[in-house]
């Protein structure tokens, strides 16, 4: 069914393309609002859809989310309303490639990574007027290959287009199934500075919290390491901003604002999780990008440098038994 410009027609063809927390989250927010759902994930994923619905767990208590079909490989011969790129951000470029074929005139690819470079990752293989970047902001973990805990308030998703582009129907097709889904989304029509702001945020907090082997609640509360959190956003907001980002105090603030209160004092990036068990990180694309995209605009990053290299024999040594 390919994408139509009828707008009385609210139900979408969706793919999410990862079955992860983020993935398995979005898939069952959509398919709950009625939406038609596939779900590109590994075979552990497939055999469990196949043998039970999709479950979301909040506060103990789990609820089945019917309907949603899973696959091990993008559907051939098909077009979608909508594609959802769940997978880690070193990822992406794979995606893209595996989805292109499946992207009609119509259709909508939706980034929810950490970082900045994901939307150009996509467009090296989609019509870059496909792409609609996204900062996604919830917990989300996947307890098992059919099953997503919610922790706290639903997603909250700032979207634009890259190069400050206006929304237009289809966009704003996009935008309505995922209010009508429960997830709040917001249009931006500077989404570099958003995507800056988001990274500024998990890359400085989860850095130094992979750095000092603490969690948000020990970094915050002491003030030599609050104060390397808070350097690591500066920095990070100063690369953004050589790249034409907006950023001011005010969103410094606000990021500020989001670590100190934000966050259940127990609470660890994906990050820090992923270096600590073993497995390959998103290191590359959070501080290593801070390091990447300073070097090319001329600015210093030495908390974002430390990160960096201080993980990087973690990060090579998962990279090999992974391999």
């Amino acid at each position: 069914m390919p994408y139509t410009d009828d707008l009385t027609d609210d139900r979408l063809r969706v793919l999410v393309h990862g079955a992860g927390g983020i993935g398995l989250y979005a898939a069952a927010r959509l398919a709950a609002a009625g939406h038609d759902v596939t779900v590109k994930g590994r075979a552990t994923t497939v055999a469990a859809l196949r043998d039970a619905d999709l479950s979301v767990l909040r506060d103990g208590v789990a609820t089945a989310v019917p309907g949603v079909r899973a696959t091990d490989r993008v559907p051939a011969g098909e077009e979608f309303d909508l594609v959802v790129v769940a997978t880690k951000s070193w990822q992406v470029a794979d995606a893209a490639r595996e989805i292109a074929p499946v992207v009609g005139p119509g259709t909508r690819v939706l980034t929810t990574q950490n970082g900045v470079d994901a939307p150009d990752r996509l467009a090296a293989h989609v019509p870059p007027e496909a792409v609609l970047a996204g900062t996604v902001v919830v917990i989300a973990r996947r307890v098992s290959p059919g099953q997503v805990e919610v922790v706290g308030g639903e997603a909250t998703l700032t979207v634009g287009r890259p190069g400050s582009v206006a929304p237009d129907d289809a966009d704003r097709r996009v935008l309505a199934a995922l209010e009508g889904a429960g997830i709040g989304a917001r249009w931006t029509d500077d989404v570099a500075s958003a995507l800056w702001k988001k990274l500024a945020l998990v890359a400085s907090y989860g850095g130094v919290g992979a750095l000092a082997g603490a969690t948000v609640g020990e970094t915050r509360t002491t003030p030599e390491t609050r104060d390397l959190v808070e350097s690591a956003m500066r920095e990070a907001l100063a690369v953004g901003n050589a790249e034409g980002a907006r950023l001011d105090d005010a969103d410094l603030a606000d990021i500020l604002r989001t670590y100190e209160s934000g966050f259940a004092p127990g609470t660890t990036t994906s990050l820090q999780r992923d270096l600590a068990a073993g497995v390959p990180s998103e290191l590359a694309d959070q501080s290593g990008a801070v390091v990447a995209h300073a070097d090319a605009a001329g600015v210093d990053v030495p908390v974002h440098r430390a990160i960096y290299a201080s993980q990087l024999p973690r990060e090579h040594a998962a990279r090999r038994a992974s391999s």
